[in-house]
């Protein structure tokens, strides 16, 4: 073993800070990891690695902490086996979190949104069961509850429980429409029921909401309900002119798929630009058409065009919507995985910020200088992930690295085209952050993260602790001197 590899012996406040470090490290092993659960550390952010063993996973799901199992419920990647043990965990936070299935974020250099896979069935039931109704909410809301398990859910003794298995479904079902309404009370769930029907909602159904919502003349969140009927009604011609005849409603109906072709062609020439940007952003449009109408758009706004993100686009397809003069296609399309070269040219030239943005917080084969381009104009969580980009210029990272901000800096600080000088700055800046990011960069010596491991400075030992370049065999050496 190198000599540069030895750790010193540390003392145990120290250690601690060290083994804190260490459960984040993306290269420790499993035996580490798994070595790790029997610290005397705060094991919460152990408890939610992407990577954690099946062998660590049983001991912290036992955790005499209950903000560790807590976390350990959240994590995406448990065994089966774990999931069925914090099923039935004494806490009914952890079974709520275990329950409630959330979507999580993944940084890859690429920004995304994750759902995690499904629970056993077995867990499905004993949460369907559970007799705090708060847990069972929090299932209500899980995407992968089986049919079957909801469907025994629309009848729990817990009305909002009931209400949020309706509203919730994925996909529900059209001619179960009327239950599922009795189910949900108030607009804003109604709003969310119709949004997950697995097709348009019935005639008869729109007109007893109408005529619901008619008898409540003057309640303020009806509307929100009223343009979401007009947007999924299987359309008749009474419900067509009474949604065609209102102003505020005049912008949802144009997007109803069941809409005349004679009257998507009326509101095609609307004096209203919603109207208009609803009837653009219709699937199956006529091509021609779509681009013979004017639309103005707004860059803040988070609009997208649902339906292309899951069409199957030839290339062409492709290179019609990223010329197209309608922004809102050029930026759904910068979201699609699977763009082509030239798409990405072409999008990253886009007049349109948003359009750019997209491509560089989805595209991993966004171009250097449109990253950095982006990077300095952008502020929000996106812009770390733009940084850990692989095409993410070096000189532009060292620019970053000498700025007044001190977010500008923490930023930069772990890119791994940093030059030694830079980098020796910034473990000694004033901003912890800065100190603790420039500590995890891999550009760093083996020998000179050994010495940083012995750093007075806790928040430095920690982040040299946290560093995927640090060599494994230092890494035993960490957990052996704290007896694990």
């Amino acid at each position: 073993m190198p000599a540069s590899f030895e750790l010193p012996t540390i003392a145990q406040p120290a250690l601690e800070t060290l083994l804190r470090g260490l459960a984040g490290n993306p290269s420790a092993p499993a035996e580490v990891l798994i070595r790790l659960t029997a610290a005397n550390i705060d094991r919460s952010g152990l408890a939610g690695r992407r990577d954690l063993p099946a062998e660590a996973a049983t001991v912290l799901a036992t955790d005499p902490d209950v903000t560790v199992r807590s976390d350990l419920a959240s994590n995406p990647n448990l065994p089966p086996a774990v999931q069925v043990v914090l099923a039935g965990d004494a806490d009914p936070r952890v079974r709520g979190r275990l329950a409630e299935g959330a979507e999580y974020f993944t940084t890859v250099g690429v920004h995304g949104r994750r759902i995690p896979d499904p629970l056993p069935r077995e867990v499905y039931e004993l949460l369907a069961r559970d007799p705090e109704p708060k847990v069972r909410r929090a299932l209500a809301f899980n995407r992968h509850l089986p049919d079957d398990v909801r469907d025994v859910m629309l009848n729990d003794a817990d009305p909002r429980t009931a209400a949020i298995a309706a509203a919730e479904w994925p996909l529900a079902p059209t001619d179960r429409i009327g239950e599922l309404l009795s189910r949900v009370t108030g607009a804003f769930g109604r709003q969310m029921l119709l949004l997950r029907l697995n097709g348009p909602l019935p005639t008869e159904a729109a007109h007893a909401m109408l005529t619901d919502i008619d008898s409540t003349a003057g309640d303020a969140s009806s509307m929100g309900l009223l343009r979401q009927i007009a947007e999924v009604a299987d359309l008749d011609a009474a419900l067509a002119d009474r949604f065609m005849a209102s102003p505020d409603l005049r912008a949802a109906v144009a997007a109803n798929p069941t809409l005349s072709a004679e009257h998507v062609a009326d509101l095609a020439h609307d004096p209203d630009n919603q109207v208009r940007a609803a009837v653009v952003a219709r699937c199956g449009l006529d091509p021609a058409l779509r681009e013979s109408i004017p639309v103005d758009y707004d860059d803040r706004s988070s609009g997208i065009v649902g339906w292309l993100l899951t069409e199957d686009l030839s290339e062409q397809d492709q290179l019609v919507f990223a010329r197209s003069r309608h922004q809102i296609f050029r930026k759904t399309l910068a979201m699609r995985p699977d763009l082509p070269e030239e798409i990405v040219e072409i999008l990253a030239a886009d007049e349109s910020f948003a359009v750019r943005l997209f491509v560089c917080e989805r595209q991993p084969n966004a171009p250097g200088w449109l990253l950095t381009q982006i990077v300095e104009q952008w502020t929000s969580y996106s812009r770390w992930d733009m940084l850990a980009h692989k095409n993410f210029p070096a000189d532009a990272a060292t620019r970053l690295a000498c700025s007044d901000e001190p977010h500008d800096r923490a930023v930069a600080a772990a890119h791994p085209g940093l030059l030694a000088d830079t980098l020796e700055a910034l473990l000694t800046d004033d901003d912890d952050t800065v100190r603790r990011r420039a500590a995890t960069n891999p550009a760093i010596p083996a020998d000179r993260l050994i010495e940083l491991l012995g750093s007075a400075d806790s928040v430095v030992a920690a982040g040299t602790a946290a560093n995927r370049m640090l060599p494994v065999v230092t890494m035993r050496q960490m957990v052996d001197q704290a007896g694990l």
